[in-house]
Parts: C-alpha cells; structure tokens; sequence
C-alpha cells in the first residue's frame, strides 16, 4: 500500500482497514496495526476515529456502501420482473458475503460499530430501503425513499419485510459460516433460486 498522501488519512487508513481485515480478518484488527499498513503515526487514528470501534463503524459503513451497489446492479438488470428481483436481490447479499466476510461479519454487530439506527449513515438507510423495496414492488405497492422509511408502516408489510431480509442475510450468513453442507456447493444458486421463487410466490399470493 502506498505512503499517505496530505489530505487524504482518513480513506487511507480506511483502505488499510481493508486490507488488514481481508488478509488478518478481525482478531488480527488494531489501530496500531492500520496505522502500520498506512504508514502513518500510531497516533493518526485515535485522532480520526476515536478508537477501535469508531473505525470499524467507518468500515462497516463502507461495507453498506459496497453491499446497496451490488444489490442496485444486481436487481436494476431484472427491474420488472417480481421472481427475478428476489432471485436477485438474495444473490447479491449472498455475494457480497463471500466477497467482504469480515466486512459482513462486522457491519451487523452492534458490540463493535456504533450506528444511531434513528438516524442511521446513508449508506445503512439505503440498503434497508433497497430490501424494503423490493418487498413493496413484490406486494404492487409504491417504494419508499430513505428518508421516508419512518412511513413503512403495518404489520403485514413489517411481516413482509423481516421474511425477505431473514431469507437474504439467513441463508449469506449460513453459507458464509460454512453450516450449509446439506448443500453441494454446484447446487447453491438453484437451492437459492427456488427459495426465492417460493418467497417471493408467497408475498404475491398474500397481497392479492
């Protein structure tokens, strides 16, 4: 990694982060040892981040930064179609786990990052409103922006929702954890497909 350069220490300790937590993964995660990589001060990231979990909460913020453009590419090349975008929408979480899994393993983890989930980051705001709409086009209903989400309302749809999610981050997490061997790994993306095709069947079906 090259020396920082004035004016950019925060994204290069961030990119340092990076890379520490994808070779060493969390347990081998320090300031002491970001700074090492970035060539910088011991001092520099106390100064940026205050301490070990302001960091990793800059990291995983850039981890839901990460995760909403894979589901947007992912889910804007089969807008229309209902069983596509859920097919889609589990295959770019599925992704993204198996891309950045200490990025994943921490972004959900409310010990090591410190989010106002009243006022959550953008990037967190807009990954819940991603998977929200995809559960309200499943339903015929309008999307919602991120900062309207405080309208998402009724039990039905927070029902709706929770399955949706639950199905995406259940079956990445699982997979990542390596607790699916019932499945060949050749036969992941059918198994994934078929339950999001019954997913999603069974959000039309109720909202009809």
């Amino acid at each position: 990694m090259p020396a920082y350069h004035h004016g950019d220490l925060r994204n290069a300790l961030l990119d340092a982060a990076d890379t520490l937590l994808q070779s060493h993964g969390l347990q081998g995660f320090t300031l002491r040892a970001c700074a090492r990589l970035a060539k910088v001060s011991h001092a520099a990231p106390k100064h940026h981040f205050g301490d070990v979990r302001g960091l990793l909460s800059a990291v995983a913020e850039r981890g839901f930064q990460r995760l909403v453009e894979q589901l947007q590419s992912r889910i804007s090349a089969v807008r229309g179609n209902l069983n596509d975008e859920m097919f889609a929408t589990a295959q770019g979480y599925v992704e993204f786990a198996l891309a950045y899994p200490e990025h994943f393993r921490i972004m959900f983890r409310s010990d090591l990052v410190c989010f106002d989930m009243a006022c959550p980051p953008q990037p967190v705001a807009m990954t819940f409103t991603e998977l929200t709409n995809v559960i309200l086009r499943q339903r015929g209903e309008a999307e919602v922006r991120p900062d309207h989400m405080g309208e998402t309302k009724g039990a039905a749809l927070v029902n709706d929702i929770l399955i949706g999610w639950c199905h995406v981050h259940g079956y990445a997490h699982l997979r990542l954890e390596g607790q699916l061997m019932m499945v060949p790994e050749e036969d992941h993306l059918t198994q994934l497909r078929t339950a999001s095709d019954r997913l999603a069947a069974l959000i039309q079906r109720a909202a009809t």
